[in-house]
């Protein structure tokens, strides 16, 4: 790939341009000798982001990074993109604010749902790492342990909520089991509105999702108990969901400018017909986005007539920043 270093320095004025041949492998004391220097660094590679960045993080050093290779030099136009390089290291060196996170705590609570044995051996895997129940819909000839090792409980879920560290479940049919049974495991009386909660769901019943959109709910893993090899991702995904774990706060809400509704009349609910994953919910005169379940379709930004949601990812301000920088650039370094 040709590299226009002229063109490209001529478009990124202010900046100071190192050219190497193998900066990632022979030329690497280079990197490291410039990431000691202390400024903020842009590097138009991203095949080897993860070896340039723990350099950086070792000298304390900033470090973006732009992919010129794909994006611009390996195409028919390659020998004519110095431009346009320009234009996306530019933009790439542009400051973007730090993500606003949500966080989840898990204690390593989990329900294993299911409808026989593959319940049970999956919860068998998960025992050494997660406080597990399992909780049986409907069983049929189940053996019993011989070991109680973990809870085995009986029940169908009638409703479900929540997400990664904070799920509620309402089950009904729900009975514990007769410690004497034979031959195949038996329970006592069942009773219909039980409550459980957990952290984690590993859901093998090989029903319908409990959740809309059920692969965007985190803490929520559904498999289909006559694939081995699926329940075994599951159960690996499971055995991880253990500690704090953050996500970005996709939407930003300003309540006072919500039209959904006022004096107990309905107005708006585009944002609530939309959303894929039931993460919006009346309050009143306005709506709520519970960003713990938000997964960031957008769908709520992009049909709000009143803008009072906004994605926040990136911030609408550091987007317009980064593509002014973008266009200028490109037309510094002689792009048309």
């Amino acid at each position: 790939m040709r590299l226009d270093a002229a063109t490209v320095a001529h478009g990124c004025r202010g900046a100071r341009l190192d050219t190497a041949h193998a900066l990632c492998r022979a030329e690497v004391e280079k990197f490291r000798a410039a990431a000691t220097a202390g400024a903020a660094l842009t590097v138009a590679c991203t095949q080897e982001a993860p070896l340039f960045a723990e350099i950086a993080e070792q000298s304390g050093a900033a470090v973006t990074f732009a992919n010129v290779r794909e994006n611009a030099g390996w195409s028919r136009e390659g020998a004519a993109a110095g431009p346009k390089m320009a234009a996306l290291i530019a933009a790439a060196a542009e400051q973007v604010p730090p993500l606003p996170l949500v966080s989840f705590e898990s204690e390593g609570v989990a329900l294993v749902y299911g409808r026989d044995e593959a319940a049970i051996e999956a919860a068998r895997l998960l025992a050494d790492k997660l406080d597990v129940t399992v909780l049986v819909s409907r069983p049929r000839d189940l053996a019993p342990p011989r070991v109680t090792d973990f809870p085995i409980v009986k029940g169908t879920i009638r409703a479900a909520k929540g997400r990664l560290g904070a799920f509620e479940l309402t089950v009904d049919d729900f009975a514990q089991p007769v410690p004497s049974s034979r031959g195949a495991l038996a329970f006592g009386a069942a009773r219909n509105g039980a409550t459980s909660r957990c952290d984690i769901v590993l859901d093998l019943s090989g029903g319908a999702p409990l959740f809309p959109a059920a692969d965007l709910r985190d803490g929520y893993l559904r498999a289909d108990p006559g694939d081995p090899a699926a329940v075994l991702r599951a159960v690996m995904k499971a055995a991880d969901l253990t500690g704090t774990f953050d996500k970005p706060r996709y939407i930003d809400f300003t309540a006072e400018l919500c039209a959904h509704s006022r004096s107990r009349i309905v107005g708006c609910r585009r944002c609530l017909d939309l959303c894929p994953t039931g993460a919006i919910a009346p309050a009143g005169d306005h709506v709520a986005i519970d960003a713990h379940i938000c997964a960031g379709c957008g769908q709520c930004a992009a049909t709000c007539p009143t803008g009072a949601a906004s994605y926040a990812l990136p911030p609408a301000d550091a987007l317009m920043r980064r593509l002014r920088t973008l266009l200028a650039t490109y037309l510094e370094a002689g792009g048309a």
